[in-house]
């Protein structure tokens, strides 16, 4: 079409100008794809690293109990549900560890080994001795790598468990786990029925950890609980709602930021088109006199913002593309104290980033052409000629 051809034909008219605008728009999508790269990473990994660290539901006794009594039942109802992969069974109870002269508080955890393994996969983080031992005779514990530390304890060793009202019980060290998170200074993990033994209850148990296929769905299972067998289940989203809130305004704020960029790359073309417009008028006046319509006049520069970003984003795509991947393949080192542990910069290279980009950078380009388009043709065709 002709309206195409002469867009073209301005665009090639105008080269230096036209290599300055596409590199703004280039430089622009290439920003984007790389924050959008960063952000996407490090929302992923807040994701799993808070999915991974607990349970996606947690099932907790009724409401004014302390304890979940004749809990069998409602481990069979839940291990019923189509989505559970797993659930396993817990008593959670606080109380002071002693080996030597030193001692801590910590949080010890009741768990069936197996069970426990498939929720929260926890033999990854095992950095000595086997989890598995908690199967075996007599009294173990598994204690996180600062807790393990601050003890001075290590394999082999005999820790003392007191809790006022219980008998203080030895338990022989069989493995040390490191989480990378603050649980590592108070976790501790010891046989079910060991600690149920320890803490004088009985067989009840504090709550119920619940492992589901789509981790989204956790939320409509722990309502179904809640709902059929009247126990507080509490979803890993509902649990952990502020953190998520926090992404969701780190991603508002982030697309605000993108809007700015693309707007300052959008001024360029605005300006490139406004310039041909200019220096075209004569040429415009003559088309409209042979009966080009407004509309046509109109579309060839509409077309021309059209051009110039979509070079802008193909070359802006490669460019942030292979430079997602430079930076990835590096490690860049951050406190992990003020990013939820992690200790390094992570990037996510996905498509959905890349159409993001791209579609954003053709909607302002587009709505920057939009002016001195419409300018052109709102022209007279007698005023045009005579201004030659």
């Amino acid at each position: 079409m002709f309206e195409m051809n002469i867009a073209i034909r301005h665009i090639r008219s105008r080269q230096r100008q036209t290599i300055f605008s596409v590199i703004a728009v280039a430089l622009a999508v290439a920003i984007i794809t790389i924050s959008m790269s960063m952000l996407s990473g490090f929302t992923s990994y807040i994701v799993d690293a808070t999915v991974e660290n607990q349970p996606h539901v947690t099932v907790s006794p009724e409401e004014d109990e302390d304890y979940i009594y004749l809990y069998h039942g409602l481990l069979n109802y839940i291990r019923r549900q189509e989505c559970v992969i797993a659930a396993s069974p817990r008593y959670q109870g606080d109380c002071a560890l002693q080996y030597q002269h030193n001692v801590e508080g910590v949080v010890l955890y009741g768990i069936n080994p197996g069970d426990e393994t498939k929720i929260l996969n926890v033999e990854k983080d095992i950095v000595a001795g086997d989890f598995m031992s908690l199967t075996g005779p007599g009294n173990r514990i598994i204690m996180g790598s600062k807790l393990a530390e601050n003890l001075e304890a290590e394999i082999g060793d005999a820790v003392t468990a007191k809790f006022p009202g219980s008998k203080p019980t030895d338990f022989t060290v069989t493995g040390i786990i490191r989480t990378g998170t603050q649980a590592d200074e108070t976790l501790a993990y010891a046989n079910l029925g060991q600690v149920q033994g320890f803490y004088d209850k009985g067989d009840i148990i504090t709550g119920i950890g619940v492992r589901v296929l789509d981790i989204y769905a956790a939320d409509t299972l722990a309502e179904k609980i809640d709902y059929e067998a009247g126990y507080d289940a509490t979803s890993w989203m509902e649990g952990n709602r502020e953190i998520l809130d926090l992404i969701d305004q780190q991603a508002g704020f982030a697309y605000i930021f993108y809007l700015l960029i693309f707007a300052i790359s959008g001024f360029g073309i605005a300006n490139i088109l406004i310039m041909v417009v200019m220096d075209k008028v004569g040429e415009i006046g003559m088309l409209m006199a042979m009966g080009t319509s407004r509309r046509s006049i109109l579309l060839i520069f509409l077309f021309e913002a059209c051009i110039l970003g979509m070079m802008g984003v193909i070359i802006g795509s490669v460019l942030g593309y292979v430079s997602s991947v430079m930076l990835a393949s590096y490690t860049i080192p951050v406190p992990p104290e003020m990013y939820f542990g992690l200790d390094h910069l992570p990037f996510l290279i996905t498509p959905k980033n890349f159409i993001i980009a791209g579609v954003f950078a053709m909607a302002i380009n587009i709505i920057a052409g939009a002016y001195p388009a419409r300018r052109a043709s709102k022209m007279d065709p007698v005023e045009a000629i005579h201004e030659v």
